[in-house]
């Protein structure tokens, strides 16, 4: 896996074999908010395990873990960290001192044990289970709480009694470690890697997760017209932009509506770099409703702004006269001349000529605004007057 620029080795950071791995006694907090000092121990060639001392404050100690202290930087590692990031189990205040997970789909669920299972070391008998169940399935119980067992591999004496709620409509599944200490080494973790986002590939497993956990697909008329990804805090949304311009994928504005905040995506551009990337494939159900919303679409269509914003694209890989544009794009002669007149009266694309042709290429201020994430916001502007010589 190469990590580029963006992701040098970090102090934590070791390389084995051509792979590289966190070493997890370099970054774990130095106390827990109690005052409690954390300590760890060597347990074998690949656990470590991270305890407190028991005299460094008063108050109660936490359970020591275990876990793997080198940690490969791999493309499931981001996966769970997604799934966290959506669906991860908080306290009040919205600290994470909980490892978990809590979703009503157990394909999630098995996905995130792996991840706890392959990437740090931790068995799926070490977690809990918490269910929470409509009124109708309140004579299912022990039905679902096998099911639920065989599926994920947790005993049933690690099952809490279910919690029957008036509101729920199906079943949601908490699976979950109760540890002061792990749950703030994995934030510590998480932390730690957002540089190593910027690696595309990481971006798009860490997408990936985001995106099966707390993303909705809405059809209209049979094809895809919407993608929200919720996300109440503001820096989550700004992250979650971020990756996705990170992989040319260009969302609207954020929805902000209190309760229903999310980061927006729209139009077919979009959804077929969504598709190049695999984002939308750990939810089974979304990625049935993603492939039959594309499988929607009849002909190409642009959302406004979105012509020119592709003009920017290709213009970044290559200078190109417009008959080479129109064919790359799909659209009429007239249609692109008069985008690159809109273009050039922005500064964002230039004009020279090549025998008798005439070579259209981007400006250092058109790649700026494809680095903007309100790109596709700030082009959607009106085709100018006639021009002539063009």
């Amino acid at each position: 896996m190469e990590f580029g620029i963006e992701s040098e080795t970090k102090d934590f950071m070791v390389e084995r074999n051509g792979k590289r791995f966190i070493d997890l006694t370099k970054i774990l907090p130095e106390r827990l908010p109690s005052g409690k000092l954390i300590l760890w121990k060597q347990i074998d060639e690949e656990k470590i395990e991270i305890f407190v001392d028991k005299h460094s404050a008063p108050g109660g100690n936490p359970k020591p873990i275990r876990i793997k202290r080198f940690i490969e930087i791999n493309e499931l590692l981001f996966e769970g960290l997604g799934l966290r990031f959506g669906d991860g189990l908080k306290i009040q205040g919205g600290k994470k001192i909980v490892f978990g997970f809590s979703n009503t789909n157990l394909e999630l669920h098995k996905h995130f044990l792996k991840f706890a299972k392959e990437c740090l070391g931790i068995d799926s008998k070490e977690f809990r289970v918490a269910l929470t169940i409509p009124p109708v399935l309140s004579d299912k119980i022990k039905e679902l709480e096998e099911k639920i067992s065989r599926e994920l591999r947790i005993p049933l004496e690690n099952f809490f009694t279910a919690r029957i709620l008036e509101k729920s409509k199906q079943p949601i599944i908490n699976t979950k470690i109760n540890s002061a200490i792990l749950g703030r080494v994995i934030e510590r973790m998480f932390q730690s890697l957002k540089d190593i986002l910027l690696n595309r590939t990481f971006s798009a497993a860490f997408l990936k997760g985001v995106i099966a956990s707390e993303a909705n697909i809405s059809l209209r008329n049979g094809k895809l017209d919407e993608i929200s990804i919720g996300s109440k805090e503001k820096p989550n949304r700004e992250l979650i932009r971020l990756l996705l311009l990170n992989l040319s994928i260009f969302p609207n504005k954020d929805k902000e509506i209190e309760g229903q905040e999310a980061v927006l995506l729209h139009g077919l551009s979009n959804f077929r770099k969504m598709r190049e990337w695999n984002l939308v494939s750990l939810h089974p159900e979304k990625f049935e409703a993603f492939e039959r919303g594309l499988k929607g679409f009849k002909k190409e269509e642009f959302r406004k702004g979105e012509a020119k914003l592709l003009i920017l694209q290709s213009l970044t890989k290559s200078s190109k006269n417009i008959t080479q544009l129109a064919k790359e794009l799909g659209r009429a002669w007239r249609s692109i001349v008069d985008h690159l007149w809109v273009l050039e009266d922005l500064g964002l694309v230039g004009r020279r000529r090549v025998s008798r042709r005439v070579i259209w290429f981007i400006t250092e201020k058109g790649k700026e605004m494809l680095k903007d994430e309100n790109a596709l916001e700030k082009l959607r502007i009106g085709l100018p007057r006639k021009k002539s010589n063009h």
